[in-house]
């Protein structure tokens, strides 16, 4: 084993150590699932959500599903722009890396999307979609991308916090609220959120350690008030 090869395995266990809760979290969270996902014929997991149809999840389960698209993402960046341009670009390379590995994904797999899995069922009429929600069709279930978005984003800014514990618990909560939402709103399967969200726990913890290399280089630890601060200065040097 190479001496860098040893450095990357410790950096990993240390991020791990340091944010248990959100880690623990997340491996119960997963292994839960796993064995939901053993146990549970496919498409069960969809049927089951039917019954709280025209309950207050529904509005629930639309609202935590936007956390993972640009209504939500984009305060979070204009917030990281605050704090450091490092996390604000290293919150962008998750959601692009996270963008071409869903696309690949899904395009590699063609897995069907559950409307089109319970169709050939001839099993429609189960699986009654949330009120102004639209099935999706097609075969571009595999992975969740909402979910892998959401748990790459979440995981990172987790890991980045200082707040480790409060703020663990409060990202683990938000991204474990998308993956259930795909599956609340008849758009994916257990299998794709599970899947997904180790996609997107990995690539947060890679993305972390790679800007973590350029933490000691002042230009990547300015903000925007830094950076207002240094021009106001200047000008009034003039």
């Amino acid at each position: 084993m190479t001496t860098k090869s040893v450095r990357k395995r410790i950096a990993f266990g240390q991020i791990i150590r340091e944010n248990k809760v959100y880690f623990l979290s997340y491996f119960t969270l997963l292994v839960v699932g796993t064995i939901l996902l053993i146990r549970i014929p496919v498409g069960n997991e969809n049927l089951f959500f039917v019954r709280f149809r025209g309950s207050i999840w529904d509005d629930v389960f639309k609202v935590t599903s936007q956390f993972a698209e640009p209504v939500f993402i984009i305060p979070i960046l204009l917030i990281s722009l605050f704090i450091s341009f490092r996390k604000t670009t290293s919150i962008l390379s998750v959601i692009a890396i996270t963008l071409v590995l869903t696309a690949g994904a899904k395009a590699l797999f063609q897995h069907v999307r559950p409307r089109l899995f319970f169709y050939h069922l001839g099993r429609s009429s189960e699986l009654i979609p949330v009120e102004g929600v639209e099935l999706l069709t097609g075969h571009s279930s595999f992975p969740s991308g909402h979910t892998m978005a959401a748990f790459s984003i979440f995981t990172l800014l987790a890991i980045q916090a200082k707040q480790k514990k409060l703020l663990g618990v409060i990202f683990i909560l938000l991204a474990t609220s998308v993956g259930l939402s795909r599956i609340y709103l008849g758009q994916h399967f257990l299998k794709d959120v599970l899947t997904g969200s180790i996609f997107g726990v990995i690539l947060a913890l890679i993305i972390y350690v790679l800007f973590e290399r350029l933490a000691h280089r002042p230009k990547w630890n300015r903000n925007l008030l830094t950076v207002q601060k240094k021009e106001n200065h200047e000008k009034e040097n003039l």
